[in-house]
């Protein structure tokens, strides 16, 4: 087993074809397939499943390929660390988000890191905020923007802002007041965020505490879905201006604040058994600078900066 053939299985696994994997790779098919087997016959397993739609990984395959990904990352992370001396800042970051910070944060950032660091590629996970932590402690994104993190063992934990919880509303609906109590929100058809989420349960909390049941509409792991529910009237949700920000500016969503004052806080996380390279303490920083900017222009609302001024 070695690092290219490291490189080139997790390839086929994320394409699921080898032909296509080899053109991604600039290598001949018989060349590829060759490497698959001599990687499988060096660890005595099977790795993937041939057939008639492409190839799959087993459960082995699985498992190396998780692995694969991170010794490649760390790979990479060695290569920039020893271009220190040479003052050049290049390699890839990789920076894991809620898909609702995404939705406020990605675009801009990707933005500014090309034009400050060009020599840097940035890549954005965006996935569900149960799985970031794991992602980082795993060591398969360099640092995360996780909502409502708690501190753990192993987990650098730096909370940067608050963001307020609004209901998120079709704009043609008729609703009672400006700060609505749970008994205005109880009969609406809300679509919330999936379990276990530590937004959902507060949600949940508030409702139960007020002794009213959710109008349950249904629930997504994303905002991807969240937000076209409502946009086309289907269902509210509950969540922080960021995730529904261009909806609400050109008035396809209606945001309502509620006395359930409800907030989550993200914090920037990241594991403290890998050194970090210049280049992913240098986007860090463009980051946090990056999430002033925005709150301080007005484009992102309804929340707080946390971290000291500057950091």
């Amino acid at each position: 087993m070695n690092l290219r053939q490291l490189k080139y299985f997790v390839r086929v696994v994320e394409v699921r074809n080898l032909t296509r994997a080899a053109e991604a790779l600039h290598v001949a098919q018989p060349a590829l397939s060759q490497q698959m087997a001599l990687l499988e016959e060096s660890l005595g397993v099977s790795l993937l499943l041939r057939g008639p739609k492409g190839v799959f990984p087993t459960e082995e395959g699985l498992l190396l390929y998780r692995h694969a990904q991170t010794i490649l990352r760390q790979v990479d992370s060695t290569r920039s660390l020893l271009l220190r001396a040479a003052d050049q800042i290049t390699g890839t970051v990789s920076i894991g988000l809620a898909s609702s910070t995404a939705r406020m944060l990605a675009l801009p950032l990707m933005q500014r890191v090309k034009a400050e660091l060009p020599a840097i590629v940035l890549e954005i996970v965006d996935v569900p905020s149960a799985d970031l932590t794991k992602l980082v402690l795993q060591g398969r994104i360099d640092f995360s923007l996780s909502p409502d993190q708690q501190p753990l063992n192993g987990l650098i934990h730096e909370p940067l802002l608050k963001e307020e919880l609004l209901l998120l509303t079709p704009p043609i609906w008729t609703l009672p007041s400006d700060k609505l109590r749970v008994v205005d929100i109880a009969h609406l058809p809300l679509i919330l965020p999936s379990p276990p989420n530590t937004l959902r349960a507060r949600v949940d909390h508030a409702f139960l505490t007020a002794g009213y049941s959710i109008n349950l509409y249904a629930e997504a792991s994303t905002a991807a879905i969240l937000i076209p529910a409502v946009r086309q009237g289907a269902a509210a949700t509950i969540l922080p201006y960021s995730a529904a920000h261009n909806e609400i500016s050109d008035g396809t969503i209606q945001a309502n604040i509620t006395e359930m004052r409800l907030e989550r806080e993200l914090a920037m996380c990241a594991s403290n058994s890998l050194p970090f390279t210049p280049a992913v303490l240098r986007v860090m920083a463009l980051c946090k600078d990056e999430i002033q900017r925005l709150i301080l222009e007005g484009t992102w609302k309804a929340c707080a900066w946390l971290a000291p001024s500057g950091t």
